[in-house]
């Protein structure tokens, strides 16, 4: 089957390189592109791919456009049977990407399938979730999601991945993270690309979502295994817009996944959060103006998605 490999990047210029160096030295396909997505970094990032990696090919953006629209952008250009989005924060092993194609070739029926991933330091995690709802969002906010989602004795997923992890056996699950998620191009003809109006987080999800709502499996394959150092281009963003870009996606998911009833749920709950710590920050944290438009996004004072305004230094 051929690859495509679609990378986004932001100010990742040295985890980008050792991502780019990881795909050539152990090329997973004999037949694969490269894509390179840069998002306006001001590191350095396309120079490097343009003069360290001629067989790459580099789309440099004057700004950033947001991880799903930038997918899009070399996925309209891609050619493979199968693409794969990878995260510039990512690297290969020998053999990371071949029980991936190997699944999606022998069963036809699968459209998504995601790696197991690690740490530098070797510790594997998991990279699967059940669909998200309302009780999984109220835990996540309320910060009891750790407990919850790392007991295995309370979280059926937490041990359906570590079944599947130690036996090494491929499971079905709902979603998989997006940090390398290898997709049928089937798939994203049936049912569309991601969607442009999540700027950064869950999109994935809802491209699972979908996935499965049209009838194909999504599968953790154990044996494929990848170096995921974490944070890459979020840490590089501002700590209030990744929570005001994580919250307005919750609530765009919800608006097109969820009931009415659970949207108005959401609502309330997030508006009980941010409004309690709009009062008790400081007025000079960087926080404070995501809270503020997080409850202005709630009650429909502004569109519900991240807006090039919402990019600029404050």
């Amino acid at each position: 089957m051929t690859l495509s490999i679609l990378i986004v990047s932001f100010n990742t210029k040295g985890m980008l390189e050792q991502c780019l160096q990881s795909i050539r030295r152990h090329s997973p396909s004999a037949s694969y592109e490269v894509f390179v997505v840069d998002n306006g970094s001001t590191d350095g990032s396309p120079a490097l791919v343009a003069e360290r990696f001629p067989e790459v090919r580099l789309m440099a953006n004057s700004d950033n456009r947001g991880f799903a629209a930038a997918n899009n952008q070399a996925l309209s250009l891609a050619k493979g049977e199968v693409i794969l989005f990878l995260n510039s924060d990512t690297c290969l092993l020998p053999d990371s990407l071949r029980p991936l194609l190997t699944r999606l070739e022998e069963q036809p029926g699968v459209g998504i399938v995601g790696p197991t991933e690690r740490l530098e330091a070797g510790t594997a995690y998991p990279t699967i979730c059940p669909s998200p709802d309302l009780w999984f969002l109220f835990l996540s906010h309320t910060g009891l999601r750790h407990y919850f989602y790392t007991n295995p004795r309370i979280n059926p997923y937490r041990q359906t991945w570590e079944l599947a992890y130690r036996s090494g056996e491929p499971v079905a699950v709902d979603w998989l993270s997006g940090g390398c998620l290898m997709v049928r191009r089937r798939v994203l003809e049936e049912v569309g690309p991601f969607d442009e109006g999540y700027f950064f987080y869950m999109e994935d999800t809802d491209l699972c979502e979908r996935t499965r709502r049209a009838g194909w499996r999504i599968e953790y394959v154990p044996r494929g295994v990848i170096i995921h150092h974490g944070g890459g281009s979020s840490e590089k963003a501002k700590g209030g817009l990744l929570t005001l870009s994580g919250t307005v996606s919750e609530l765009r998911y919800f608006r097109k996944h969820r009931s009415g009833l659970d949207m108005l749920l959401l609502k309330a709950l997030l508006f009980a959060e941010y409004t309690l710590k709009l009062l008790l920050v400081r007025s000079n944290d960087p926080r404070r103006w995501a809270y503020r438009e997080i409850l202005r996004t709630i009650m429909g004072l502004r569109p519900a998605t991240v807006m090039k305004e919402d990019l600029c230094p404050r």
